[in-house]
């Protein structure tokens, strides 16, 4: 499943944010660019198990077009990460 994350822009002082919308609650950060990926799919990795072991419904993902229009991720870079859920049963 490819899940949309958002991407806040860090600087020298400020690691990425890393949003992922689809899921409420699960976010993460990067202090280099070149780990924002992996960074978030271990996020949303963890994140879905824990749903799983409480047995709660998983978030499917959808476009990130359904958040364009949503003031909170304005400026945010945009990606998508791909996560085998099946996996994780």
């Amino acid at each position: 499943m490819e899940y949309p994350i958002t991407i806040q822009q860090g600087d020298d002082n400020t690691a990425y944010g890393i949003i992922i919308p689809d899921i409420a609650g699960c976010y993460s950060a990067s202090d280099e660019y070149g780990n924002i990926l992996k960074n978030a799919k271990e996020a949303i990795v963890l994140h879905i198990s824990g749903m799983i072991d409480d047995g709660e419904p998983i978030p499917m993902p959808t476009d990130s077009n359904n958040y364009k229009d949503d003031p909170g991720f304005e400026g945010m870079s945009w990606a998508t990460v791909d996560v085998q859920i099946d996996e994780l049963y």
